[in-house]
């Protein structure tokens, strides 16, 4: 059987702001998250720096986003879903799927330092 894979990918953020709105008409939840990115060298134009990006986003997305010590670094899922905007018009974007979670890093127990034995003197004759 032939299986076609999704186009899914991850996307590692500095994310700065997090919103959502509802739609009147059907009810649906838009959300979206704003992050700084740099800008790309070689662009049309004389930008440099950084620029603000904005990324559409599942709601369950922005429940695990803490700004509790400020922005933060996020890696997300995402994948590419065909979205209409409020003019009608459907484009296929990337829409953040899943907040990944690093698992930190277990630090193992430090080894006991053994002290070298000193060599038992044996009686002198």
């Amino acid at each position: 059987m032939f299986v076609i894979p999704s186009a899914a990918s991850i996307t590692t953020l500095f994310v700065i702001k997090t919103d959502f709105y509802m739609v009147k008409d059907t009810g649906e939840v838009r959300a979206s998250v704003q992050a700084i990115s740099p800008i790309p060298a070689g662009v049309t134009g004389n930008g440099k720096g950084f620029e603000v990006t904005e990324y559409a986003a599942d709601a369950s997305v922005l429940e695990h986003i803490d700004f509790a010590n400020g922005p933060v670094l996020c890696k997300f899922e995402s994948v590419l879903r065909p979205i209409t905007n409020r003019f009608g018009r459907t484009t296929n974007t990337q829409v953040l799927t899943k907040l990944i979670q690093d698992q930190p890093l277990r630090q193992s127990a430090p080894a006991p330092v053994v002290a070298p034995q000193k060599p038992v003197d044996s009686p002198k004759p």
